[in-house]
């Protein structure tokens, strides 16, 4: 779906940033901005603010930053053309149909896949309350599931007829093809096609929007030549590897934690949910899976492995760990009492018996060392070495390098061994990790200013941290002034000549670049730039920063009777661009009184020396340039020899 811009900037316009962020965060008024609890992290004091005339929020606590769009997409966890769909629903802003970039047909097949899934899920849910859906609700009874838990999930039952779900589904208007994206049917080889789930308890599938994209079936019967569970296929809609059961109910609770507690089945996810445990998700017939892991990283950092107590549940617990790991999390485990899952422990003995369980659960080291100890994994020298092994080969995936020696510290101290000799091991496994994974050279993504000195080998890498560091404070000023500043740009670009060039930083250059993209497509450069995903996490909190802290003078001024002096903006761009320059002949200088330093020959010394005494007269003369009319640029077109 393609909505028109003119569409996307009414949502923008007509969506009061103060109302939508108002209905998930207590503000307040505070001067010009409101005020309350960042939702993106936790905190006692608040730092969220929203300033209703720009139309932008910042969390000066965090970083989260973005316009009333972006907050929907953020909060709500929500792609963008779903993030305005919904701003236009609860604006009554009606986005056209036609408006649809689909040459291959792919979006009209997923937009009728979608359809019929919904469909189908309330008629399950209606087949659920009727006669024929008897032998489902028992068994819905027996896992203890209320009528509200059964809605809420929108559990349902399938007919038992081979085929009454294909036609209500055709009686609704939909083909058969839409039916087969949707995975809803078989076509068998003589080209007949039947219903896949017949006779079972459905499960619905959620994405983390909420929207239903598949079925896990479970059987009713003791048939033994039937599968006890049978899962939508992959389709256009379902992918099984990046979808998490539950997602979309626990994705608040499990952001207002940061944890999320992993279960293996639906049962268990449900019967956690209905027992106030709400930050937890399962994979849907699937192992885990690195995709999983990607997704809930965005709203997690910690995550609690709950599997069944048998082998296949602690294997899947050690699979998890080392994925987990890999991911960047925080791993954490939870032994269940032997027999039980969290589904058959929380019925028989409550959420009480599971909740200090999750609470105190066991560091990722703790529970591995314990069952290797009581599984006879550790029972001598060759044994324990193999074990550490595999475990510094985990801590080596572990994406925060600064979190490597803490992990090698508790290893050293597990297995009471010399934590310098685990570290080689580490930095040996680490180097061959990195040689199988590139197998070619570094490639170094920061491109060199061609103002900026060739730096030495000895200093090169802080050469890249410096290159990429915030931005100058002349160049903040240069960005707040064309983007806060009527007709500033106008003028940036046809008076001062200003280009992406004119920045020092790489920053600056991508932020620039962005309000030319900007207006060029919009009259409103900002939201653009707030929401270019060509510009860095840093980079837009950069912009929101400068956008929070433009200003002007405040009108009580007028009370005592006091002259406030108007904004010179032609003063304000050739000061910032006078300051860019002095850091760029700053940098120059450096650069060339390091060569000065390792260069033995003597007559190079003084053109070196020469050059230096040139670039700093220039530098002084610059200095000198605040002084004059705004409007006279020679100094841009002096000597600036390097």
């Amino acid at each position: 779906m393609r909505i028109p811009q003119q569409i996307i900037e009414q949502v923008r316009q007509q969506s009061d940033i103060v109302d939508v962020i108002g209905e998930h965060v207590k503000l307040r008024k505070n001067n010009r901005n409101y005020v309350g609890l960042c939702p993106f992290h936790k905190e006692k004091t608040p730092s969220f603010n929203v300033n209703a005339e720009k139309g932008i929020f910042k969390c000066f606590g965090c970083g989260k930053a973005g316009n009333v769009i972006t907050f929907v997409e953020q909060h709500m966890h929500m792609g963008f053309v779903d993030a305005v769909r919904h701003l236009a629903q609860r604006a009554g802003i009606e986005i056209p149909d036609e408006q649809r970039d689909d040459p291959t047909g792919e979006f009209a097949r997923q937009d009728n896949a979608m359809r019929a899934l919904r469909e189908v899920a309330e008629f399950y849910q209606q087949v659920l309350e009727s006669s024929d859906g008897a032998p489902a609700r028992a068994f819905f009874k027996r896992r203890g599931f209320t009528e509200q838990t059964c809605k809420d999930f929108r559990l349902g039952a399938a007919p038992a007829a081979w085929d009454a779900t294909m036609q209500h589904l055709l009686s609704r208007g939909f083909a058969i093809e839409h039916l087969v994206d949707a995975g809803l049917v078989i076509t068998r080889e003589d080209g007949k096609t039947y219903d896949r789930f017949r006779g079972r308890a459905m499960f619905a599938i959620a994405d983390s929007g909420g929207r239903v994209v598949g079925f896990s079936a479970r059987m009713l019967t003791d048939d033994p030549g039937q599968p006890k569970y049978v899962n939508s296929p992959q389709s256009i809609v379902f992918e099984k590897s990046k979808l998490l059961y539950g997602l979309d109910r626990a994705k608040r609770p499990i952001q207002a934690e940061r944890t999320a507690v992993l279960v293996e089945g639906q049962a268990d996810v449900i019967t956690l949910h209905q027992a106030g445990i709400t930050n937890v998700v399962a994979s849907s017939g699937t192992a885990l899976t690195p995709e999983h892991l990607r997704i809930l990283k965005r709203f997690a950092d910690a995550i609690i492995l709950v599997f069944d107590s048998d082998e296949a549940g602690q294997k899947a617990i050690t699979r998890g760990i080392e994925l987990g790991l890999a991911a960047g999390f925080d791993v954490r485990c939870v032994v269940l009492p032997a027999g039980t899952d969290p589904d058959s422990l929380v019925r028989d003995k409550g959420a009480d018996a599971l909740r200090p369980l999750i609470a105190d659960a066991k560091t990722w080291l703790a529970y591995q060392i314990d069952r290797l100890r009581l599984t006879g994994q550790l029972d001598d020298a060759t044994q324990q070495a193999k074990a550490v092994r595999t475990m510094l080969e985990w801590i080596a995936s572990v994406p925060d390098a600064l979190r490597h020696p803490f992990l090698l510290r508790d290893v050293a101290e597990a297995f009471r061994l010399n934590e310098q000799v685990l570290s080689q091991e580490l930095q040996r496994i680490v180097g061959g990790s990195t040689q199988r994974a590139a197998g070619r050279p570094a490639v170094r993504t920061e491109t060199p200013s061609t103002d900026a000195p060739a730096p030495s080998a000895a200093t090169s890498a802080d050469r890249r941290t410096t290159y990429v560091a915030a931005l100058l404070p002349s160049e903040r000023e240069l960005i707040r002034v064309v983007l806060m500043v009527p007709d500033a740009l106008s003028i940036a670009l046809h008076e001062y000549h200003i280009t992406t060039a004119s920045f020092w930083s790489e920053g600056g250059r991508a932020i620039f670049r962005s309000i030319l993209v900007g207006t060029e497509e919009r009259a409103d450069a900002s939201y653009h730039v707030l929401h270019d995903s060509t510009l860095t996490a840093d980079q837009q909190r950069e912009v929101a920063d400068i956008m929070f802290a433009a200003s002007a003078p405040s009108t009580s001024w007028k009370q005592f009777d006091v002259e406030v002096p108007g904004y010179d903006v032609h003063r304000t761009i050739r000061d910032a661009m006078l300051g860019i320059e002095i850091h760029r002949v700053h940098q120059r200088i450096d650069g060339a009184t390091q060569t000065l330093e390792v260069t033995a020959d003597a007559d190079e010394r003084k053109r070196i020396m020469f050059r230096i005494s040139h670039m700093i007269q220039h530098r002084e003369r610059l200095r000198g340039a605040f002084s004059s009319d705004p409007r006279d640029l020679s100094w841009l077109h002096a000597d600036q020899t390097s």
